[in-house]
């Protein structure tokens, strides 16, 4: 009886205690479901504050680049008043018979009276990642700018993804490294189908205009044109007169030059070098610093021996075991020191003569104070 009133008893705290713990695994359950619940609420309003923000980068992305083109419009507009109102002032001036010694505001030959540039059917472009003035061909057709590129290769610089290329073309290879912009995808009728070229950023100038442009990378070793210029870059900026070339002035005058293939083979058969004065200018410097005399007097033999300073290739030259061609320098030779006793007395006759002389000074003086003398005397 004792015994069936314990295992009961057992029974009941079994059930007590599979009861409580249910309990406290349905309350554990509840809070993950509250905690799960309260997450899913943070994310959503996480990601509704991410597609805000980038509604408002979108915004002021647009309101900015809407700015930068009403301030060009402004600008624009400023300027064809400014012409408008020289050019009927000087037609003014012209018709009442006078002569207006003014320039223009501009140069009709290179500029609209709008303020566009006009680029002809070829131009000069320089490249400052390639320091290389590039003929290139102006396309109003194409709908982005490419330029001549071979072994691409990528790299890291500061986080950021950059390409390093060789442009071969005139038989001189540039390497050149740019920072990466994007891959895009390009219709090619020849192949019938789409290419895929990379495309960075380079910096151009054309005349005295200079801008930062993206072009697409291709070999075009085998075309006319390293370099080739579409309608991203000249809108806005330019207008184009294809019965023209080289309307704007080359920016770098004494750097190297790409020329199209036809001129350059043409030139070579006429042994013609187009860049002679920049290949002297390079072989002068090749050896690289010239020797110079420091500010504390010594002397630097820099780093072609060639070019050094006389004095310090006489030095090369004897600890080669040859003899210096070099002359004496007459100044730098010191006088023998004079012994005691003759200096003193070359010091004594020097003071002599300088007494004799001293000594007819005052004779010469004497005479002349007793001329005058007697004549005064004569007038009395």
């Amino acid at each position: 009886m004792l015994l069936t009133k314990t295992i009961k008893t057992l029974f009941l705290c079994t059930l007590c205690a599979t009861a409580i713990a249910a309990d406290d695994s349905t309350q554990i359950n509840d809070k993950f479901t509250q905690i799960k619940g309260t997450i899913d609420s943070i994310n959503g309003e996480l990601s509704a504050q991410r597609a805000s923000i980038g509604e408002l980068k979108a915004d002021l992305q647009h309101n900015n680049d809407t700015l930068k083109k009403q301030i060009f419009e402004e600008l624009k507009a400023i300027q064809r008043q400014s012409q408008y109102v020289y050019d009927n002032i000087l037609a003014q001036h012209d018709r009442n018979g006078g002569n207006m010694n003014l320039k223009p505001l501009r140069n009709y030959d290179l500029q609209t009276p709008d303020g566009k540039m006009i680029f002809g059917e070829i131009e000069y472009f320089y490249v400052k990642e390639a320091d290389a003035t590039i003929e290139a061909r102006i396309d109003t057709g194409a709908s982005q700018s490419s330029i001549s590129a071979q072994d691409i290769k990528e790299f890291e610089r500061n986080g950021k993804k950059w390409l390093r290329f060789k442009i071969v073309h005139n038989d001189r290879v540039i390497e050149v490294e740019a920072p990466f912009v994007k891959q895009t995808k390009l219709r090619q009728s020849s192949i019938d189908g789409y290419s895929y070229r990379p495309i960075v950023r380079l910096n151009v100038k054309v005349g005295d205009y200079s801008t930062s442009a993206e072009f697409n990378l291709v070999d075009r070793s085998k075309m006319q044109f390293a370099l080739l210029i579409g309608r991203p870059l000249l809108t806005d900026i330019a207008v184009v007169d294809v019965s023209r070339k080289y309307i704007q002035k080359r920016a770098d005058k004494n750097g190297l030059l790409i020329i199209n293939t036809d001129d350059y083979v043409a030139n070579k058969k006429n042994n013609i070098n187009v860049n002679e004065a920049y290949d002297k200018l390079q072989e002068e410097n090749k050896g690289g610093q010239i020797a110079t005399v420091a500010k504390d007097g010594t002397e630097s033999m820099g780093t072609d021996p060639k070019l050094s300073l006389p004095s310090v290739s006489n030095k090369i030259e004897s600890e080669e075991g040859k003899l210096p061609s070099s002359k004496v320098d007459k100044k730098k030779v010191q006088k023998p020191k004079q012994e005691p006793k003759q200096k003193a007395k070359n010091d004594k006759a020097h003071a002599k003569n300088t007494k004799s002389k001293l000594s007819e000074k005052e004779i010469a003086a004497k005479e002349l104070a007793e001329n005058y003398q007697k004549s005064q005397n004569a007038v009395d």
